[in-house]
């Protein structure tokens, strides 16, 4: 429990906030190596529910993170070994997350592209550049021949 201050309760010990964020850490490196694992085999349907406990997941951590920070010992030498631990495995999530994202971004640029060739083979695509010189597609219909 915290105070309405954010500052966590004297009888919350951070041995205790330790451990909840361990465990919460670890799990979620395992859901980040199941949604990685999901992306590579494109299983959408079951993506979105990794997605949504990630969230979950995600803001679950942050909150225990604000209690250990508010933890009056949290400065006390005797738990740096743990929290430089911790620190360890929040940078793992951030990197499984970030592999995650690029693995996201190659699958839209494929599917981009798949789109694209789906509709040059239907004769309805022309393709235009932006400012950045990224490609887009725009579609046009035969409706519009005079002859």
């Amino acid at each position: 429990m915290t105070h309405a201050t954010g500052q966590a309760h004297p009888e919350e010990t951070l041995d205790a906030l330790l451990l909840f964020q361990d465990k919460q850490l670890k799990a979620m490196i395992a859901l980040l190596a199941e949604e990685k694992s999901l992306l590579m085999g494109r299983d959408h349907h079951t993506l979105a529910r990794v997605s949504d406990d990630k969230a979950e997941l995600a803001m679950r951590l942050q909150h225990i993170d604000q209690r250990i920070a508010g933890h009056p010992d949290r400065d006390q030498p005797n738990w740096l070994t743990p929290l430089r631990a911790l620190k360890g495995l929040a940078r793992q999530c951030s990197d499984a997350n970030a592999v995650n994202g690029r693995i996201i971004e190659s699958l839209q640029q494929r599917q981009t592209e798949q789109s694209e060739l789906l509709l040059r083979a239907l004769g309805r695509s022309n393709r235009t550049y932006n400012n950045k010189g990224v490609t887009h597609s725009r579609t046009r219909l035969l409706g519009d021949i005079q002859a």
